[in-house]
């Protein structure tokens, strides 16, 4: 039985995991695949680490604080009974910046946003952690998250409770239903970061990426373009999780995901190259061990770098350190 973590009904990946679901159910009948949804992407996290799960939603930079043990896991590592390794890399998410066209004179880039109020995504999101990652500890800025109902986006912007919201896009085409809630709800306007921002970020190897806003809103956004931080997501397995069984998970949607990208466009380039996009993923954060279902697969596609670790428990336990060490 797979108990497959999944944040709330108001994401992306909850829709989604809809179909990926349906494809392993037909692919692997001799497995059943359970989706248990959780009130955050940190929150299944923690339920994966001390037992409750199967595969894990997780993203490269909720791998980071993870494995150094950082907001929002710290203290948490006594609990921990097991680790997630790299398993299965799915999409990349792009987290940008929205405010209402009014203050487009007033914020008209990142810059102008140091200090403000901010909806940095939910707390718990790993765009939440993307966002600040970039625009504090890369680009220096000092912004104060509000937390926010994902329902009433539009209406803490139009009251003042927030200056702007962060947004989300996957594969740089969709955005998760509560996106969709606001672009319906209100106008709205882009905010880039400015061109020395994106050195900064592209120095830091997070290189800004150009939103498809004609694909992803159904509003004019107020730019001629809007760049999103991109990182990669997917759903990872822990040295619990048989190395066969990981192994079938990637065959199954490998030949499954032209089918999928026609459900779903945000799967369009795992759809133009499956393994290769695997490759991409674990090298978003090499320091994390490879699921040795993962290493099989790419090994057989002549795609394994020598350089990266095959998850053990020795291997685990040396990334943590690692980890710690590099994130002081």
């Amino acid at each position: 039985m797979f108990r497959w973590g999944v944040p709330d009904p108001v994401t992306y990946y909850y829709r989604v995991s809809a179909f990926i679901s349906d494809f392993l159910r037909r692919g692997m009948p001799d497995y059943d695949l359970t989706i248990y949804p959780y009130v955050s992407t940190t929150a299944n996290i923690k339920s994966f680490l001390v037992g409750e799960l199967e595969a894990v939603y997780a993203a490269e930079p909720g791998f980071g604080k993870l494995y150094s043990f950082k907001k929002p896991f710290k203290g948490f590592q006594p609990k921990v009974k097991k680790m997630p390794a790299q398993g299965l890399w799915l999409y990349t998410m792009e987290t940008h910046i929205l405010t209402l066209p009014k203050n487009k004179d007033k914020f008209r880039t990142w810059e102008d946003l140091d200090g403000k109020k901010i909806f940095m995504t939910k707390a718990g999101y790993m765009n939440h952690i993307n966002i600040f990652r970039a625009m504090e500890d890369i680009c220096g800025l000092d912004v104060t998250h509000v937390e926010v109902d994902t329902r009433k986006i539009a209406g803490a912007l139009k009251a003042g409770t927030i200056d702007a919201t962060a947004s989300i896009a996957t594969s740089l085409v969709s955005v998760p239903s509560f996106i969709k809630m606001l672009d319906v709800a209100s106008p709205l306007q882009g905010v880039n970061p400015t061109p020395a921002q994106i050195k900064k970020l592209t120095a830091a190897g997070f290189t800004p990426a150009k939103i498809n806003m004609k694909k992803a809103y159904t509003r004019d956004l107020g730019v001629d373009e809007l760049y999103g931080v991109p990182f990669y997501f997917g759903q990872h397995f822990g040295l619990d999780f048989p190395e066969e069984a990981a192994y079938r998970i990637l065959k199954v949607l490998e030949e499954a995901v032209g089918a999928l990208v026609k459900l779903e466009a945000g799967f369009g380039p795992l759809a133009k190259d499956f393994a290769g996009f695997q490759v991409k993923g674990i090298r978003s954060i090499p320091e994390v061990p490879v699921h040795p279902g993962l290493a099989k697969y790419l090994k057989e596609k002549g795609l394994w770098d020598s350089s990266w670790k095959i998850a053990t428990d020795k291997t685990i336990e040396a990334a943590i350190k690692t980890m710690k060490a590099k994130m002081r």
